[in-house]
């Protein structure tokens, strides 16, 4: 019998299967999602059948599906998966005469995943400036510790996650700074983390033209 697809991608579960599903170029059997993810088979199914009635998702051979096209995907999931409703956001601003805050944050034990444009332009200088967004799981702990205070301005931008697939697969710099997987990142800018979506194109011409740098 098959599964009973969703109305959406809302939802921890079915992210955790999308980012699977964009982070790895791979033939995927229900039994791989599930040991990739750890979501149960009984959740992975029916986000497969949303993506396979959506052609997302193409069937190789019984039981086996691939991803055409990883950016049609992403922005699939976008629609249901936004930065700007899937994480409380606080603003805030270094104190006076502070080092610069990744400087600061790097190697440090607090939590965290930077996203947004500075987290792009690792990968796509050309990636405009923005604000500096910062996943933490607790905003104001990791704000006394960084030695932030508040502001009204979007200068710096804590993010504390309604899930903790953000930090899913982040990479870590050689200065120890943990930055959220490509794929979170253009999630983000295209829905929030930038003062435009247009912020995302360079770092989503990138990954295209370097799948292989990204995708394991």
């Amino acid at each position: 019998m098959s599964a009973t697809a969703p109305a959406s991608l809302s939802g921890d579960g079915a992210a955790l299967v999308v980012r699977a599903l964009l982070d790895f170029r791979s033939l995927w059997t229900t039994h791989d999602l599930v040991t990739t993810t750890g979501v149960e088979a009984s959740a992975v199914r029916p986000v497969i059948a949303l993506l396979e009635q959506e052609e997302l998702v193409e069937r190789q051979a019984p039981g086996v599906v691939s991803v055409p096209n990883w950016l049609a995907l992403l922005r699939r999931w976008n629609q249901d998966f936004r930065f700007s409703g899937e994480a409380r956001l606080t603003y805030w601003r270094n104190k006076p005469g502070a080092p610069p805050l990744l400087q600061r944050i790097a190697g440090d034990p607090v939590r965290h995943a930077l996203s947004g444009t500075q987290a792009a332009q690792h990968w796509e200088p050309e990636t405009p400036n923005g604000p500096t967004v910062i996943y933490t799981p607790d905003a104001e702990a990791a704000a006394d510790t960084w030695e932030l205070v508040p502001a009204r301005n979007r200068t710096i931008v804590l993010a504390e996650p309604a899930s903790d697939v953000v930090y899913t697969r982040s990479r870590k710099t050689s200065s120890g700074l943990r930055l959220a997987a490509p794929s979170q990142v253009l999630s983000d800018l295209l829905t929030g983390a930038a003062r435009s979506p247009r912020a995302g194109e360079p770092l989503a011409h990138w990954m295209q033209e370097h799948e292989l740098d990204w995708r394991y």
